[in-house]
């Protein structure tokens, strides 16, 4: 066989690659090597075969058989992105002398994109390629090479920097843009390739371009990037690969020295000698703050600084004021406010870095805040392109400034957030080719005060319209965000663009027929953030995402905020992880989204409140406004502060609420515990009182709720309080909402309706929401009912921080509350997006005979809209023996109707409707709605509706049910019972027959489960009539699938652990990580037997794949599924309530060793040893822990950290634990001593 008879390689029959192309990059000489070179590495997760064929040796490594002509690749959940080392031997088997061998980095879970760097000794060379194209990123080295010789091969990455060396000599450096991070794997073509034990190191850090002042100073390690400078000596390293102008940088750091001195470095030259730095300084005992090219001090901050612990430093730079932040508690975190303020104006802009004096530093976690997006493979084609702190500014001084992807897809969903103001234009290309160039181009021109769209090629102009009022304003820029939603679809020859909710482009998409996207500035600079370029097919179809709920496309969405209905729209706030996101409707079905309204700011997070319309300019915030604004107050968390100093602050908005100032610095309503008070105060909710002509405000305090009144709604007086006692069933009280309501039926009567919702314990099944009736006599408020008669406001489990909105026309009272529960929360494995809120419901206040007032509650009529088709049957006697006579019916998302009659005589005892019923594999999924003819109750059971492993108290037990009580009428000789469900992707809301009565929950079935069922046990139960409605999506612009959940984990764990039990809940399953656990609180895999003496050594490692998954659609899983801790049970009760604790948590960048005695923790006791150390998630540690006798003893990565006595415990079972996210323990070996 010829040499040449490989030199096509191609990854072709791999897959379809999803990333970029593009033009090869020729090799460009770098100068000094990479800042990884004399990096320590750390094992990594197996690589898993997924071609080929794959064994693991013993010692670690693998051989590899491709057939001839053919690929073989392995992948490793392993990631790498900015700057990171990634080495292993490739020996290709003499017998086969035509193979290659090949290491494969920022690569795709298949394999189908990414890099490979190859070893290929019938072509005697070394090669670089991209493995979506096969395409050369440089020219391949020339390198005499043998079969049946191994050869290590080193790969560094640093930003666009791919350098590659073989046996210590440097064979390529290049740069390419095409993949900025995704997994290291193995790869063999064409013949039996053996690899040596792989090796990696990651720097934890978003920055990159490092350049040191010494490069044997600097060393990446598995507990952080590590600076030792010799006595008197500085060693600095600057990430030269960002250049911004406004800063705000993050990192970890430890000292170890006594005298040594570490710091930050920001708007810094290459060197290191310019800009300004903040140290810190042990011995001194402080922070300083300092102008770095004349040592000027320009702030310090006194404060004690333990060697060894690892604390957080922050410094932020906009404009000329600059700010320095210290964190020193990770388990109830500080350091949000500044510690040192100052103001210089000698340099503008310029790198970040660190720097090491007179010892050892150590840097972790290093984070420049910046632009967000999941796009891989940006490239600058034109143009200053810099991170900021709000986003990424680009500029332009001639011309434009072009940033683009090369490749997306054609059919799109783009969106963005947008700051420009004129004289400058911005733009968002879609449909561009490759190299950056044609497309389809949305040019926003505020000056002009237009949105276009043009073929780029041509330059010919598409469509034009006219940018809504109050956007891309220069009033804008002194507002909370000056940013303002874009949002461009194409789909076929079809455009539509949206701009702060409102359509102002609908039409013509042109000819463009590229799948890249670019972002473009001309005459000046723009600021861009939060882009996503999203397949339509993909777009608000994520995992489990519902159709027609309220849910974001990415992003995190909970307590429903400020509901207010003015000048046509319906706006919806929420809480987004400390902010309100925002979005409009005007039929309360379909929403759009505009940017964050109200965002973390200088006095705290923006927590949750409500909004008013002013409409008669109470407040004096309005003069010569007609309609008046809109006024949002909203709760400030400080979290230096007691328990946040919770206080009221408020904002107005003066243009339809798209910007948003504060009213004044201060807060309206100080924390009763006054300026440093720790009060629960959170929650405000103003409504109006025209009785009294006054606005009053409900605030949540702990154990109460609190009244204010106002005239203007600045000034605000305390006039009473409600709760206390038995009022409190155990939570605290939460997002009150106050408001008077008709007494349907009683012309003239009404009455005031106080809700509140109460979590996060046990004793309301996690969390739960009530109301009561009343009279409001313009101070105080007087319950129609005693605290001891509970008035649910939903019998589910998953209704939550429930809001009315103002204003709601008609005078009707709509409200919606947050689907989720305070046992899980946050914990749902839903992928890039978390959180939905309910369907609209429409609130009554009905008197019932027997009873007194009710709410009666019913989806709001504009959800019948959603309707698109029907299935429907009538007058079905159905028998326990009776085939199931909904066999016909299915859907996912969709709405039933029916009524049941139960003869008076052999009647059922119950009857149960099972919805998304699953088939096949997913055969036994079901939710079941029963109804109790007993008890006169019905019951939501999800305890087989799917996904329930990623939580303890999901399903499973009857008190993960919910239940209410159901009304029925007798018509004839039968017993009627009226039910109204609406289903969703990963949620049911079942409203009763006279509405007073609601269940509410979410479920998690997989796509494929779409089936109904309707039984009945112990007699017969009529149908008298179903319906079975489909609901349109409102957001989802195809019928593409919705995207699976996510597959099995693949790989091997090896333990000895033995057949252990899982306790109390959680998911184990085998990984190349090895026994990998997902869980929301704690959960342990227990080995069967006890121990006395007993030695674990395991490799450990934290995050890495959220909930067994890799990555979806190029998209991250938000930050709930990464993080994680872990722990080693020693002598340890079956259920872990009582033993050791070897614990590692990177969370707490801590080791320790604590106990539990009978499932408590004691703070002052129950902490036996803690060592700080800077752990990272995403890093393989080995972990070597032992009992023996009274002494226990603790090394990590071979090095002793913790030796102590205690003789709490003799004897006991061994686990292995995770804790709120996951953890996996490969290689666990457990030794009897």
């Amino acid at each position: 066989m010829h040499k040449r008879i490989v030199a096509g390689l191609t990854a072709a029959v791999l897959g379809v690659g999803f990333a970029g192309t593009g033009a090869a990059v020729p090799a460009v000489a770098l100068g000094p090597g990479p800042v990884t070179l004399n990096s320590t590495t750390s094992a990594m997760p197996d690589a898993v075969g997924v071609s080929g064929s794959w064994t693991r040796t013993a010692q670690g490594g693998y051989t590899a058989v491709a057939q001839s002509g053919q690929n073989a690749a392995a992948i490793s959940e392993q990631l790498v992105a900015g700057t990171a080392r990634y080495t292993a031997g490739v020996k290709v088997d003499a017998g086969t002398p035509f193979g290659v061998g090949a290491l494969v980095f920022r690569a795709t879970p298949d394999a189908a994109a990414g890099y490979a760097a190859t070893i290929d000794p019938n072509l005697d060379r070394v090669r670089l390629f991209d493995l979506a194209t096969g395409q050369d990123i440089t020219t391949p080295a020339s390198v005499p090479l043998n079969t049946g010789q191994n050869y290590t091969v080193d790969v560094h990455v640093d930003g666009p920097r791919i350098y590659v060396s073989v046996d210590g000599v440097e064979r390529i450096d290049a740069t390419d843009h095409r993949y900025n991070s995704g997994h290291v794997g193995l790869h063999a073509y064409n013949g039996t390739v053996a690899f040596g034990t792989p090796g990696v190191r990651n720097i934890d850090a978003n920055v990159d371009g490092w350049s040191v002042s010494s490069a044997s100073a600097w060393q990446a390690t598995a507990n952080g990037f590590r600076g030792a400078a010799p006595a008197d000596t500085n060693v600095r390293a600057v990430a030269t690969g960002q250049s911004p102008a406004d800063v705000d940088f993050t990192t970890d750091i430890q000292l170890t020295s006594t005298y040594g001195v570490g710091a930050v470095l920001f708007r810094s030259n290459a060197a290191g000698t310019s800009g300004y730095a903040a140290e810190v300084d042990p011995n001194a005992g402080r922070l300083r703050l300092y102008r770095v090219s004349d040592n000027a001090t320009l702030g310090t901050f006194a404060t004690a600084i333990t060697l060894n612990k690892v604390y957080r430093l922050r410094v932020t730079a906009t404009g000329t004021q600059l700010a320095v932040y210290w964190q020193t508690d990770f388990l109830d975190p500080n350091g949000a406010m500044p510690s040192i303020t100052a103001t210089d104006s000698s340099v503008g802009s310029g790198n970040v870095g660190l720097l090491s004096y007179n010892g050892t530093a150590v840097f972790q976690g290093m984070t420049l805040r910046g632009f967000e997006t999941p796009l891989q493979g940006w490239r600058v084609g034109s143009g200053s392109w810099e991170p900021d702190a709000r986003g990424l500014r680009g500029t332009a001084s001639s011309g434009a400034a072009v940033r683009f992807v090369p490749a997306v897809a054609s059919d799109v969903v783009a969106s963005l957030d947008l700051n420009v103001t004129s004289p400058a234009t911005a733009s968002l290309v879609v449909r561009s080719n490759a190299d950056g160039s044609g497309g389809t181009e949305l040019r926003i021109d505020p000056g002009a005060g237009t949105a276009k769209l043009y073929n780029r090629a041509t330059g010919a102009l598409l469509l034009s319209g006219t940018l809504p009022g109050g956007s891309f304003t220069a009033a804008q820029q002194t507002s909370l965000s000056p940013f303002n939603r874009v949002q461009l679809t194409l789909q076929g020859s079809t455009s539509t663009v949206l701009v702060n909710g409102t359509a102002v482009l609908n039409g013509n998409a042109g000819t463009a027929s590229g799948t890249g996207a670019a972002l473009l500035v001309a005459g000046g600079s723009g600021t861009f953030q939060n882009v996503r370029v999203d397949p339509v097919e993909e777009y608000m179809n994520g995992l489990y995402q519902p159709g027609y709920h309220y849910s974001q496309n990415s992003g995190s969405s909970s307590d429903p905020n400020g509901l207010v209905y003015f000048a046509g729209e319906y706006h919806l706030f929420h809480q987004d992880r400390g902010r309100w996101a925002h979005a409009v409707s005007t039929d309360l079905i379909h929403w759009k989204q505009l940017p964050i309204a109200l965002p973390r700011l200088a006095s705290g997070e923006s927590w949750s409140g409500s909004a008013v319309v002013d409409a008669s300019n109470s407040s004096g915030l309005f003069n010569g406004l007609p309609g008046g604004g809109l006024v949002a107050f909203f709760t400030s968390f400080n979290h230096d502060a007691p328990n946040g100093n919770q206080s009221v602050r408020a904002a107005y908005s003066s243009d339809k609420g798209r910007s948003w100032r504060l009213v004044q610095e201060a807060p309206v309503v100080q924390n009763p515990g006054g300026a440093n008070g720790g009060w629960d105060f959170r929650d405000p909710k103003v409504s109006w009182d025209a009785v009294a002509g006054k606005w009053v405000m409900v605030v949540a305090a702990g154990d109460h709720i609190r009244f204010y009144t106002s005239t203007n709604m600045v000034s605000w007086t305390f006039a009473s309080s409600f709760g206390y006692g038995d009022w409190v069933r155990g939570g605290v009280f939460e997002c009150p909402d106050f408001f008077s309501m008709p007494v349907e039926g009683q012309p003239g009567t009404s009455r005031w309706v106080l809700y509140w919702s109460t979590g996060a314990v046990r004793a309301t099944n996690g969390s739960a929401a009530q109301y009561v009736t009343g009279t409001w006599n313009g101070s105080s408020f007087t319950p129609d009912t005693p605290a001891t008669q509970v008035l649910e406001a939903d019998h589910g489990r998953d209704y939550y921080a429930a809001m009315s909105f103002f204003g709601a026309p008609d005078g009707r009272r709509i409200m919606i509350g947050w689907m989720s529960n305070w046992d899980y929360a946050f914990s749902p494995p839903t992928g890039r997006w978390n959180g939905q809120l309910s369907i609209p419901r429409e609130l009554k206040l009905v008197d019932i005979a027997g009873s007194g007032l009710r709410l009666t509650q019913a989806p709001v009529v504009e959800e019948e809209s959603l309707r698109s088709s029907t299935w429907q049957a009538s007058d079905i006697t159905v028998t326990p023996l009776s085939a199931n006579p909904l066999a016909a019916a299915s859907g996912r998302s969709f709405e039933l109707e029916a009524e049941v009659g139960l003869p008076s005589t052999g009647g059922a005892s119950s009857f149960a409707f099972g919805l998304r019923k699953g088939s096949g594999s997913t055969g036994a999924q079901e939710t079941s709605v029963r109804f109790d003819a007993g008890a006169g109750t019905l019951t939501l059971d999800r305890g087989i509706s799917g996904r329930e492993d990623f939580t303890r108290y999901f399903a499973g037990t009857a008190a993960d049910n919910s239940s209410a009580p159901w009304s029925s009428t007798v018509v004839g000789s039968e017993r009627r019972v009226k039910l109204r469900v609406l289903v969703d992707a990963s949620s049911v809301e079942a409203f009763g027959g006279d509405g007073t009565a609601s269940i509410s929950s979410l479920v998690f079935p997989d796509p494929s489960s779409t089936g109904l069922s309707f039984t009945a046990t112990g007699g017969t139960a009529r149908l008298v009539s179903v319906k079975v409605h489909q609901l349109s999506d409102t957001a989802r612009l195809t019928s593409a699938p919705p995207s699976a959940p996510l597959p099995t984990a693949s790989g091997t764990a090896r333990h000895n652990l033995g057949a252990y039990s899982v306790v109390p809940g959680g998911r184990w399953e085998s990984t190349g990580a090895g026994l990998a656990g997902t869980f929301d609180k704690d959960s342990t895999a227990m080995s069967p037997g006890s121990f006395t003496d007993v030695r674990v050594q395991a490799t450990v490692r934290f995050s890495g794949e959220p909930f067994a998954g890799a990555m979806r659609n190029r998209n991250l899983a938000p930050e709930h599924g990464y993080g994680g801790a872990g722990s080693v049970l020693l002598r340890s009760s079956a259920d872990g309530s009582s033993a050791y604790y070897v614990n590692l948590d990177p969370n707490l960048r801590e080791v320790r060793v604590f106990v539990l005695v009978n499932g408590v923790f004691n703070p002052s006791t129950g902490i036996l040893a803690k060592v700080p150390l800077a752990l990272s998630q995403g890093v393989s540690y080995q972990l070597d822990a032992a009992v023996q006798g009274n002494r226990i003893t603790v090394s990590v990565d071979g090095a002793q950290l913790i030796d102590l006595t205690d003789a709490q415990f003799s004897s006991g079972k061994v686990g292995v634990n995770v804790f709120d996210g996951r953890a996996a323990y490969q290689d666990l070996v457990v030794t009897a001593l």
